[in-house]
């Protein structure tokens, strides 16, 4: 007699994306069955005797693994988040949760609550006033990093360190209504840190090595292993609970005033990590979402 499978579901943009395949391979060698919710797709229906809710009866553990939701419009971002809210009014226990998706996916409120519990990260300005912004490339010593307040893999990044061309930018970005969000450029020899936090440990990390200011995997940095010293784990495991984080991309600068942090990723990519290090990553991933949902 073969043993029955478990329903588990993992909540993402892209059932075909290859590091969501390694996963759901490796919930699948564990006797699971896999369902992938995609929110872009849901219609949920509200006074029809829960139907929505019946699609997630047969869940076991009742949980999702949450990577990802996919870039959209602003209305369609919050309906997405509201989806994934409504999941939890269900007692669906979501990993990462919908709170910790809403702070670590957007930089301002990383930013806002890294330095409300003195966690070192750059000096940083937003606002909507492109004559605000202006200011704001002169107070942070005309050098610094437009970012796009919502985004990942360093796409949208442009260091402003021309007031021409500054003004030009962000100016031009006002016509169609973006916030900017500003941060100091600060040096960092063409290399960061990403860890890796699974709840309370930091997993394993590398350092990222570019030859440019950027160090995206993405944007062509490549990946060089690192010896995480005790400073680097306690760092990115408090940044990660911080911001509501249980498993997390932790991004961090060695400056000149210590090591600083400028990211927490809620959805954090592994693959180029897993180049780096012996620890199987998608296994302790499971293993982690498994053991804590």
């Amino acid at each position: 007699m073969t043993k029955k499978e478990k329903n588990v579901m993992i909540i993402t943009p892209n059932s075909g994306d290859p590091e969501c395949q390694i996963l759901s391979n490796e919930l699948e060698n564990r006797g699971y069955k896999v369902n992938f919710f995609i929110p872009s797709t849901i219609k949920v229906d509200v006074g029809f005797q829960r139907n929505f809710y019946k699609q997630f009866e047969s869940l076991e553990p009742k949980a999702a693994l949450v990577r990802g939701f996919g870039a959209a419009a602003t209305q369609k971002i919050f309906f997405r988040l509201d989806v994934l809210r409504a999941l939890e009014e269900y007692d669906i226990k979501l990993i990462n949760s919908r709170e910790s998706l809403e702070i670590a996916s957007d930089k301002f409120l990383t930013s806002v609550f890294l330095e409300n519990h003195d966690i070192p990260t750059p000096k940083t300005v937003i606002c909507e006033d492109p004559k605000k912004a202006l200011e704001a490339f002169d107070e942070l010593g005309g050098d610094c990093v437009l970012k796009p307040l919502y985004g990942s893999k360093g796409i949208g990044i442009t260091r402003l360190n021309d007031k021409a061309f500054a003004e030009n930018v962000i100016y031009a970005l006002s016509q169609i209504n973006q916030v900017f969000y500003l941060q100091e450029f600060v040096e960092h020899n063409n290399r960061d840190i990403r860890i890796l936090v699974l709840g309370d440990k930091a997993l394993t990390g590398m350092y990222r090595v570019s030859d440019s200011w950027k160090t995206n995997i993405y944007t062509g940095a490549r990946a060089e292993p690192i010896v995480l010293t005790n400073e680097m784990k306690n760092l990115a495991i408090n940044a990660a609970k911080i911001t509501k984080t249980e498993i997390a991309g932790v991004d961090i600068i060695e400056s000149k005033n210590g090591l600083t942090i400028l990211e927490v990723n809620s959805i954090p990519g592994f693959t180029a990590l897993q180049k780096v290090t012996d620890i199987n990553i998608s296994e302790e991933i499971i293993n982690y979402f498994l053991e804590n949902a």
